[in-house]
């Protein structure tokens, strides 16, 4: 926090009389959106600003369903979640750095990050059929956007899966990527199991 606080005077920032940084006509202050519905949003949002007042940043956090927040994307901080997209990092990792374009989805860099360099590896990692260069590609989108970041990433959850083994076969295991297993995955019938000795 002190590092932050002295960066931001550096640059500029001094308080308020209430105690929010202002430069010039700008003064510190956004709306963190986020999906109402879901309470683990709702306490990282609530962490969130507690954390950022604490550098005279005023933070309103405001939920609301998907068709509330969705049209003001481009005017408010988001907090989203991820992971909705696991199969290769490209489907993650694409539609959150690539500028935006026409057939960009709302919630596809809803804050408009824009930098030609993160594009330019992203484009040659997707179009790479070479493993090791799609790998080499993807740690350059990765360096380019270390230089010049615009998300704040809060979290990364684990999940932790069990299975006994009873000899028993059958399909593939369903990979459980967002829900966090409450509608399908492995916990979506947990309500009907039943213990055995």
């Amino acid at each position: 926090m002190e590092a932050a606080a002295a960066r931001l005077e550096a640059a500029g920032w001094r308080p308020d009389p209430d105690g929010v940084l202002r430069r010039g006509a700008d003064r510190a202050e956004l709306e963190l959106a986020y999906p109402a519905a879901d309470s683990l949003r709702r306490e990282l949002a609530s962490a969130v600003a507690d954390q950022l007042s604490g550098l005279g940043v005023a933070v309103e956090i405001r939920g609301g369903t998907w068709d509330e927040i969705e049209p003001r994307a481009a005017d408010v901080a988001i907090l989203l979640g991820g992971g909705d997209n696991p199969y290769t990092v490209d489907t993650q990792a694409y539609r959150a750095l690539h500028s935006r374009s026409e057939r960009t989805a709302p919630l596809d860099n809803p804050g408009g990050y824009a930098n030609p360099d993160v594009d330019r590896a992203l484009d040659a990692a997707r179009a790479a059929t070479d493993p090791a260069d799609r790998t080499e590609r993807y740690r350059e989108a990765q360096r380019a956007y270390a230089l010049d970041p615009g998300y704040l990433f809060l979290a990364t959850l684990e999940h932790t899966y069990l299975v006994r083994d009873t000899g028993a076969s059958g399909p593939a295991p369903i990979l459980e990527p967002h829900a966090h297993g409450v509608t399908w995955g492995p916990w979506w019938s947990l309500h009907r199991w039943e213990s055995t000795p």
